[in-house]
């Protein structure tokens, strides 16, 4: 019986032996990354070791025999490879790769494939983490802000780029009428050219620069009590083809709805200026009429409309003065056909400069 106990525990050890020689020779044994100490990490699997040299096959294919003189140190896991971020109790960061840890230290490097290594003792160290510290701390911070209602504060130039027009209300009273017979009936009645537009949609990046969908209503209004010698009256007779022999009432009205798009620029000098230019088509309703009211004579009521589709395009500078509010200028063209009675199409628009005012809103990168 003790024979048989004997046999059974000597098989044993020949069979654990065994394995462990076969794990020793095997030409595949376990994957480590090996340190130099020139610097250089050997990535492979180790085939191989003696007390002198260990043979590794490299992710490559090649085998390479290193002595073990030359060996800083052997790793299995590929940890060391991820950049972290150490804050000190003085609140350095350092951004660096831990390649040793024991009980006491950190041992890393700040470039990976340099043989320059640095040592810092655990009690110097206040936290380590794969997120830079700053933006750590930004984010929990934000977090807290969040939860106790508080909102962010941003500095000036990004109050001013990360916002933009939303509303703007313009005026004009620079400007000139594109035909000549238009030009000289009405450039001295005009009594109000005035704009409102609206950016539903605004498509803009960091810095400012983008494109945004635009609406615009428009309105052109222009009336004036004529005495027939007035120098305009030759005027009115050419375009309405009618005899007019004592004072009379002209108007002149346009209604724009315009949609469209622009596109806008970003400079921050203290104040945001964005240069702009845009495209609109335009459905317009233009009325044209003079009126005679009279006793001693025939009544006269003539008129002119039109409503179809138009066009219109121009360029301009928005400029931010605070988070909420800017000014602009703006130079704009606009096309409007509208047939006479003499029987000639003419444009009933022209070129304006407009001024005006600007309320600016959060288009999605600030609060």
């Amino acid at each position: 019986m003790k024979k048989i106990a004997r046999d059974f525990f000597l098989a044993h050890i020949l069979i654990v032996s065994c394995v462990i020689v076969w794990f020793m020779f095997s030409g595949n044994v376990f994957a480590e990354s090996v340190f130099l100490k020139d610097g250089t990490i050997i990535e492979g699997d180790i085939v191989k070791e003696t007390d002198k040299a260990t043979t590794v096959k490299t992710r490559e294919g090649k085998t390479v025999t290193i002595q073990r003189k030359d060996i800083l140190r052997m790793l299995v896991n590929e940890s060391y490879k991820t950049k972290m971020y150490i804050m000190k109790s003085s609140k350095e960061v350092l951004g660096v790769y831990i390649v040793e840890e024991d009980n006491e230290s950190y041992t890393y490097r700040t470039e990976l494939q340099s043989a320059e290594e640095y040592k810092i003792n655990k009690d110097d160290v206040l936290f380590v983490s794969k997120i830079p510290p700053k933006d750590f701390i930004d984010e929990e911070v934000q977090k807290k802000a969040t939860e106790l209602g508080i909102k962010k504060k941003y500095p000036r130039e990004e109050n001013l780029k990360w916002r933009a027009p939303f509303m703007r209300f313009g005026y004009s009273n620079i400007g000139i009428y594109i035909d000549s017979d238009i030009n000289d009936a009405y450039s001295e009645s005009r009594n109000i050219n005035a704009f409102i537009d609206i950016f539903p949609w605004r498509f803009r990046n960091e810095s400012g620069n983008g494109f945004d969908a635009m609406i615009r209503a428009r309105f052109v209004g222009n009336f004036d009590e004529i005495n027939p010698t007035d120098p305009r009256t030759q005027t009115f007779l050419k375009l309405y083809q009618v005899t007019i022999d004592e004072s009379y009432e002209s108007k002149l009205n346009i209604g724009q709805i315009c949609g469209g798009v622009r596109y806008a620029y970003s400079m921050y000098y203290g104040v945001l200026i964005q240069p702009y230019v845009y495209g609109l088509l335009q459905l317009f309703v233009f009325h044209d009429e003079i009126k005679i009211e009279s006793l001693n004579s025939d009544a006269i009521d003539e008129q002119v409309s039109s409503s179809k589709l138009g066009y219109q395009f121009g360029a301009g500078v928005d400029f931010g003065i605070t988070s909420y509010v800017g000014l602009f200028i703006e130079g704009m063209y606009s096309y409007i056909g509208a047939k006479f009675k003499d029987g000639k199409t003419r444009n009933v628009d022209g070129y304006y400069i407009y001024y005006g005012v600007t309320w600016r809103t959060s288009y999605g990168l600030i609060e």
